[in-house]
């Protein structure tokens, strides 16, 4: 192919009409002459993965998007061009499908140009595409704007159309050769071909004598789409089998709509979420929404249900595919230990739980509210846990709902946390990134503050050898509050006071039990006050006590502080007996301390009133209470007056503690 640049760098502004051709634009070095982008593009965001080679294009240019300052070159934020009429992140994928049908019905665009930010840009190239109109702006509205606020020869449009991997990849030196730098566009092809071939030599390690996996990507799930465009050579290229393919013929490289019946036809080895347009964390939630139509496959049972970020790394026609073969090889080859070593040594593949994760699903007619202290399941898939262990076996098949778990025993095996928030890691989760709403095992959700300020403001880092730790057990309501305050109020100057925040709650729902608020709750309320928190799932079913959780919890502070003297356990118990009695005998090897036991209300109430905190009833049991009610001394009196103990203790209603309603010295007393 010939090298010859057809433009001068220095005269070039680009405008990206595409999250994809901004992404080549980035892998080229171009960015600092990208003017323009759309609502969806992310940039500039060079450090991500997707990006293969960001070296920066230096020119001397005051044409362009780029000011010099002594020699030094800066950036003007590129102007956002388009604008669209769906917001994914409030529409679920039926009104999206609606909304994208009634569009190409009426021939109304979904996708709008900002004519005056393109004429403020002033792009000498615009990157438009003209293949799909559901995904960008309509090639007639662009060519339309152009010819009305440019003059000719002053602005081109190159139209990019694959349809293929392999033209998704030509495009790489296409967009180059009209940006003046072809030999950066021949290297970016090279080294994506080199990354499919690291791909290939990876799945060639399988030891399943050649049998490639069958995969059914969903494009989108409500309706069902299979994958189309470029997305069924990937799968291809990553070493598996098409199931929809396999099934269901097909005259187009364009998705197409399935019947739920089609789907269980296919009778996939793997199914990957990547609905188009949606990050991880969506395509999780629609794939746990369609529990009911998903778990009449055999890929159900076998936990073979995997979501991705289809946004980034399938849905784009640019450098991020390379990353999406990636994935697809590293779910459909779980479990095949040479593969995935192989997959997860390439630099360029996306970490789980960041890319792409094995979906999480709900127990049936698990309630919102979960055992606790006072009512405790107990069952036996612990128990199967533990056989498998001593089995030495990699994975047990969960009774209650019917996927496979990976053991202890296999995660120990890998020797490191993968990142995914596995039910049984023994790394207490050390690498996941969205701990609030991944974690699976007792781990730190926060290490506290360096503040410095005050002792009881320390990071875990932070607390001296041979200290005295407090583990205050912590719902988020207001007496585990007021119990902070109390061992501020209460302490020595002469005995520093170093506390960790230890709350509990439900594995499925993330909520904590009672209190009905999230666990991102807590941990907004643990960061707002500086002090480090733990953070303990249950499962209903699990088998372990509740005791047992808790001593796996204070194990994980162990190990952060070893050398600790002593550890107290502090509660926000206000007067039951039968409550405090549990305790002292469960947990009587260690030191408990009530700091509010039978403390008068009228002092309780003061306390909190001179914390300057909001506190907001978040669940009521009674008939009279409402959620979201203040509490505060009016409220106390009117619950006394309907007959209730007017601090709630006997479960008559839970609240939550806003800590972020002043500062954080008022809040706690210092």
């Amino acid at each position: 192919m010939a090298t010859t640049n057809h433009a001068k760098p220095k005269a070039l502004r680009v405008a990206s009409l595409l999250p994809s051709t901004t992404d080549i634009c980035i892998s080229l070095g171009l960015e600092h002459h990208v003017v323009g982008i759309t609502h969806e593009c992310d940039f500039p965001s060079s450090s991500h993965p997707l990006y293969l080679s960001a070296a920066p294009l230096l020119v001397d240019d005051t044409s362009s998007n780029v000011i010099n300052q002594n020699g030094k070159i800066t950036n003007v934020k590129p102007l956002t061009l388009t604008i669209s009429q769906i917001d994914p992140h409030l529409q679920s994928q039926a009104e999206i499908d609606a909304a994208v049908k009634s569009s190409l019905h009426n021939g109304i665009s979904l996708y709008n140009l900002n004519d005056s930010a393109l004429t403020d840009a002033r792009p000498t190239i615009v990157l438009t595409q003209s293949l799909c109109d559901v995904c960008a702006v309509a090639m007639d509205a662009v060519d339309s704007e152009i010819a009305c606020n440019f003059r000719p020869g002053q602005c081109k449009v190159l139209s990019l159309e694959p349809e293929s991997l392999e033209e998704v990849v030509e495009t790489f030196v296409t967009v180059a050769e009209a940006c003046g730098v072809t030999d950066k566009g021949v290297k970016l092809k090279e080294k994506f071909w080199e990354g499919c071939r690291q791909i290939s030599h990876a799945t060639s390690l399988s030891k399943k004598g050649g049998t490639k996996p069958t995969v059914l990507f969903f494009e989108w799930m409500d309706p069902p789409f299979d994958a189309g465009h470029w997305i069924p050579d990937m799968v291809k290229q990553s070493g598996c089998s098409s199931a929809a393919a396999l099934s269901c013929s097909k005259n187009t490289r364009k998705s197409v709509q399935l019947s739920w019946e089609q789907v269980y036809g296919c009778d996939p080895d793997v199914v990957i979420v990547g609905c188009c347009g949606f990050d991880l964390r969506r395509n999780e939630e629609d794939a746990r929404a369609a529990k009911k139509k998903l778990e009449k496959l055999r890929a159900f049972q076998e936990g073979k249900i995997f979501a991705s970020d289809g946004n980034l790394f399938f849905a784009r026609p640019g450098p991020g595919l390379r990353e999406g073969m990636a994935i697809l090889a590293r779910c459909a080859y779980d479990g095949e230990d040479e593969v995935v070593d192989a997959l997860e040594r390439l630099e360029f593949m996306p970490k789980e739980g960041e890319g792409w994760s094995r979906v999480a699903f709900p127990e049936d007619n698990e309630p919102c509210s979960i055992p606790d202290v006072e009512d405790l399941v107990n069952e036996n898939s612990s128990k199967l846990h533990d056989e498998a262990c001593q089995a030495k076996a990699d994975f047990y098949k969960d009774p209650k709902t019917g996927y496979t778990v990976y053991t202890e025993y296999a995660h120990r095996k890998r020797g490191k946390c993968c990142g995914s928030g596995c039910r049984h890691c023994p790394y207490n989760h050390v690498n996941v990134k969205d701990k609030a709403n991944r974690i699976q095992q007792p781990a730190f959700l926060y290490e506290g503050a360096n503040s410095g300020d005050n002792a009881i403001l320390a990071s875990l880092s932070s607390i001296p050898h041979r200290s005295h730790v407090k583990v205050v057990f912590f719902s988020g309501g207001k007496d585990s509050f007021l119990a902070i305050r109390r061992l501020v109020k209460t302490r020595l100057a002469s005995s520093p006071l170093h506390i960790i925040l230890l709350t509990t709650f439900d594995v499925e729902s993330r909520i904590i039990a009672h209190q009905e608020i999230p666990i991102e709750t807590v941990l907004r309320q643990a960061k707002h006050l500086g002090i480090p928190l733990l953070a303990i799932p249950l499962r209903r079913g699990s088998g372990e006590c509740y005791v047992d959780r808790i001593e796996r919890g204070l194990d994980a502070i162990r190990k952060q502080i070893p050398d600790m003297s002593q550890m107290s356990l502090v509660f926000g118990d206000l007067h039951l007996d039968h409550i405090r009695d549990w305790r002292d005998k469960e947990m009587s090897k260690y030191e408990l301390e009530y700091p509010l036991w039978n403390v008068p209300y009228e002092d309780l109430m003061e306390d909190l009133e001179a914390s300057g905190i909001t506190v907001r009833v978040s669940a009521v049991t009674k008939d009279g209470l409402k959620d979201g009610m203040i509490f505060n001394r009016k409220m106390w009196y009117d619950v006394v007056e309907l007959g209730m103990d007017g601090f709630g203790e006997e479960g008559e209603f839970h609240s939550v503690a806003e800590v972020w309603a002043t500062s954080r010295e008022q809040a706690l007393g210092l």
